[in-house]
Order: C-alpha cells, then sequence, then structure tokens
C-alpha cells in the first residue's frame, strides 16, 4: 500500500520534467545568445533574463500537455471521499470513463491557473539557477 497511487504521478512527473527542460532548450538553440559578446540590442541578450522568459514557457507547455493526467490523478484521489459517486477501477478506467461521460474539455477543467501558477515558478527556477551561476563563477 505504500506505493498505491505512485503511477500518475510518475506518469506526469517524468514527462512534465522532459518537456520543460526541452523547451528551454529548444528556445534557446531556437533564439542564440551573440556569439561576439557584443549586445544584440534585445530585452534577451542578458542571459538571466533569457532564462525567466524561457523556462516561463517551458513550465507553460509542460503545464498544458501534461494537465490531463493531473486531472486524473486528482479524480482518482478523490473518489469515495465525501460528494464523489464515480469509482474507478486504476488509471486508464478513469481516463476512460471521464473521457466517455464529459469529453476531452474535463481534462483541461482549471488549466488556466494551473498555468497562471506554473510560469512564474518555472521562470523563477530557471532565472534564479542562472543567476547563481554566474555569481558563482570562478569559485568552483
Amino acid at each position: 500500500a505504500l506505493y498505491k497511487g505512485v503511477t500518475p504521478t510518475l506518469l506526469g512527473a517524468m514527462p512534465y520534467e522532459g518537456i520543460k527542460f526541452g523547451t528551454v532548450g529548444m528556445l534557446e538553440r531556437a533564439f542564440p545568445k551573440s556569439s561576439t559578446g557584443e549586445e544584440q540590442g534585445g530585452v534577451l541578450s542578458n542571459n538571466i533574463i533569457r532564462k525567466l522568459v524561457f523556462g516561463g514557457a517551458g513550465g507553460v507547455s509542460a503545464g498544458l500537455l501534461t494537465y490531463p493526467n493531473d486531472t486524473i490523478r486528482r479524480l482518482l484521489q478523490l473518489q469515495g471521499s465525501k460528494g464523489t459517486t464515480e469509482h474507478f477501477d486504476g488509471y486508464f478506467d478513469c481516463l476512460r470513463k471521464t473521457y466517455a461521460k464529459y469529453g476531452i474539455e474535463r481534462f483541461y477543467r482549471g488549466a488556466f491557473i494551473n498555468i497562471v501558477r506554473m510560469a512564474p515558478n518555472t521562470a523563477i527556477q530557471f532565472g534564479s539557477y542562472e543567476l547563481l551561476k554566474q555569481m558563482s563563477e570562478g569559485y568552483f
């Protein structure tokens, strides 16, 4: 019973992190820094600002793509609690029954507020990493 319910969490956490870091990496390749060391004149010439923007975009894309899994995880966690009537026999049963009864829209209910939370969260994560990396240059 110790690992009961870990499947939906793992099914969401691993892709979320992969999509988040993959998006940041893709944006860094799509919008490279100036290799000459000169100012590009744009707001993205500052590496910390770049990481804030790219991190926020990575969090939004990962959040949108993995949000249906979060919905399934929450539905599974809530089953049997006061006010709920549905019972699911596991992850894929929950997916099938929820889609059949409510359609695709049900999987994205509440996604907006998640994105409002996720964009600054990941922007700060990537921006502060870059800031600390710059501040510690020469020490390690």
